[in-house]
């Protein structure tokens, strides 16, 4: 007849149950999982102590790099005594600081010059181009020996100490030139109003000897003179010696020069007169008359 199993039979069961229990949760594998958890800890640990020592000291080098830029302007800001100049030369993180402020600042000045250079051309374009169109008003003359036969030009309100104008001044030779400007019977006539640098110098050549020869000092004087558009005469420079020459002088021999920065209108006219026509007519190097603008 069936029926359930007898305790006898069950306990057996039971026994074997326990024994894969105890099979599964042994003690070797519970220590095997335990070193592992263990290792694992012991690795992120050790993970962590070295990464954290190595932002340390990333930390503390940018830490000590700044300190040391700060170190380096604050020196700058006393340089007084050659003992920090020295140091300051030999800083390693001095140096790095300098050559990295060279560099940003030749960034700087090359964004600059790029972003300039377009209007910087465009100026250089225009200044050019009026250039063309207009050239700079300018004359050179030199000395000419007057033809006594030819009447001179009237010189009016001359002054009393230079009262005898140079009446001809050669304008095309190798020497001399003309441009932008008038030259006629000895006036320099001016075209455009503006500021002119105006020069001159006349070689003197004085006798010392027969019935001219009265005194041994003789008075040199010079002048350049403005006649304006309305006939009146201005004197803008006025040059003046006395010169004594050796008795045993056949010429005394003296050169004036003068110039001066003047703002002329135009139409004025400038010429030179003298104290005394005795001047060497026969060197251009030595006597001449000039003027220019200046774009002040």
């Amino acid at each position: 007849m069936l029926g359930s199993p007898s305790g006898s039979e069950a306990e057996p069961e039971k026994q074997q149950q326990q024994r894969r229990r105890r099979k599964r949760c042994s003690p070797v594998w519970l220590a095997v999982a335990a070193m592992g958890i263990v290792a694992l800890q012991i690795a992120s640990a050790t993970g962590l102590f070295v990464y954290f020592t190595m932002s340390i000291a990333k930390l503390k080098a940018q830490t000590q790099g700044t300190s040391e830029e700060l170190r380096c302007l604050q020196m700058l800001n006393r340089l007084q005594e050659l003992s920090e100049l020295e140091e300051l030369m030999s800083s390693q993180p001095c140096f790095k600081l300098a050559l990295g402020i060279q560099d940003y600042v030749a960034t700087i000045t090359e964004n600059i010059i790029q972003r300039s250079a377009p209007r910087v051309g465009a100026s250089q374009k225009q200044r050019n181009s009026s250039w063309q169109l207009g050239s700079r008003p300018l004359a050179h003359l030199t000395l000419r020996r007057p033809n006594p036969s030819q009447p001179g030009p009237e010189f009016r309100d001359l002054p009393q100490s230079c009262q005898h104008p140079i009446r001809l001044w050669a304008s095309r030779t190798m020497h001399a030139h003309l441009q932008n400007l008038t030259y006629q019977d000895g006036h320099l006539q001016v075209s455009q109003a503006g500021k002119y640098y105006v020069y001159a110098q006349i070689y003197f050549r004085y006798p010392t000897e027969g019935a001219d020869a009265r005194s041994l000092g003789h008075q040199l004087v010079q002048c350049i003179n403005r006649q304006s558009v309305y006939g009146q005469t201005i004197l803008l420079l006025k040059g003046v010696g006395t010169k004594c020459w050796q008795q045993d002088a056949a010429y005394g021999l003296h050169a004036l020069y003068q110039g001066g920065l003047f703002d002329l209108m135009a139409g004025d006219k400038l010429f030179v007169s003298v104290s005394s026509l005795d001047v060497n007519y026969d060197d251009e190097a030595g006597s001449y008359f000039g003027a220019f603008r200046l774009d002040v």
